[in-house]
């Protein structure tokens, strides 16, 4: 049974007038500034990077500090990748197609999803769930994940140090690159009809400059709530985009119509891509399981 506190918070995230205000940026920085129980280098990135001037001068002074590298394998799983086309093709598009894992490592991390515990973020409540029955009914929440997989699942920890991967990165990001996190995470069918905010576009704010991994971990057609990206939002942002880090459906189409790029793929097919793009997850009419992991340039982002 819901908690009445759980309820009225769904309820509160469903008003429009709720979600119109917790959408502004006053709100938003003000929230952020505000909450002490984020670290304060995080709350100076989050605030600076609203910024371009601030945000590329940030970006220049991460460039120029010295770090360990990071320990990368001594081969890559993705052989047939091309590295600079691939790190040419990031910077112009904010995203780059092109990867696909050996069915040994799909296995890999299938087989340690069927034993991992999932969790949702208001129980906490751990779930085992079958990658492979795809009959299971769906659970009483939408979204479950399992967090840094890395420190649990061999094959996901030599994916975040793969020597292809990483150098793609680090040419993007113009920084050794830092890995600040991976999760494997579950989402189930939404059968409503109306609005939920865990299928908005948006674009993230995790470092002054990031990058992130996508796996899909099965196959993913339209029914299965495939990732969207709004092509070349990622470099820097006018007044609106500013003002309004999440967009109506409405909003995006009206902006950038011929920018919007749905990622269909098979099961082991990846992608790379910096969330600083607007971008959503469509609403899924069938269960998918995902792989993502992020790289970061300043200790702020790192968990």
């Amino acid at each position: 049974m819901d908690d009445p506190k759980q309820k009225l918070v769904r309820a509160l995230k469903a008003n429009r007038a709720v979600r119109w205000l917790n959408s502004t940026t006053f709100a938003e920085v003000a929230l952020e500034t505000l909450n002490t129980r984020l670290p304060w280098n995080y709350r100076v990135m989050r605030l600076v990077s609203r910024s371009n001037h601030l945000r590329r001068a940030a970006i220049r002074r991460c460039s120029q500090a010295k770090r360990s590298s990071i320990q990368t394998a001594a081969q890559t799983v993705v052989p047939d990748l091309d590295v600079n086309k691939t790190a040419n093709e990031l910077h112009q598009k904010g995203f780059a197609t092109g990867l696909v894992l050996p069915p040994d490592y799909i296995r890999r991390i299938l087989d340690f999803c069927a034993t991992a515990p999932f969790i949702d973020d208001y129980s906490k409540e751990k779930l085992l769930i079958d990658p492979l029955d795809d009959r299971v009914p769906r659970p009483g929440r939408l979204a479950y994940r399992c967090s840094n997989p890395h420190k649990q699942c061999e094959a996901v920890d030599r994916l975040t140090r793969d020597p292809a991967l990483v150098e793609v990165a680090r040419r993007y990001l113009t920084a050794e690159p830092l890995l600040r996190s991976s999760r494997i995470f579950w989402s189930f069918p939404d059968l409503s009809e109306g609005y939920n905010p865990l299928y908005g576009f948006h674009y993230d704010i995790d470092d002054y400059k990031f990058l992130k991994l996508f796996f899909y971990l099965c196959d993913v057609d339209q029914e299965r709530g495939p990732h969207v990206i709004i092509e070349g939002t990622h470099k820097q942002k006018d007044w609106f985009e500013k003002n309004h880090r999440r967009l109506t459906d409405e909003q995006a189409e009206s902006r950038y119509a011929g920018q919007i790029r749905v990622m269909l793929g098979e099961t082991g097919q990846g992608f790379f891509e910096d969330t600083f793009c607007y971008h959503k997850g469509a609403k899924p009419r069938k269960r998918r399981l995902m792989l993502e992991f992020q790289y970061a340039i300043s200790a702020a982002a790192v968990a």
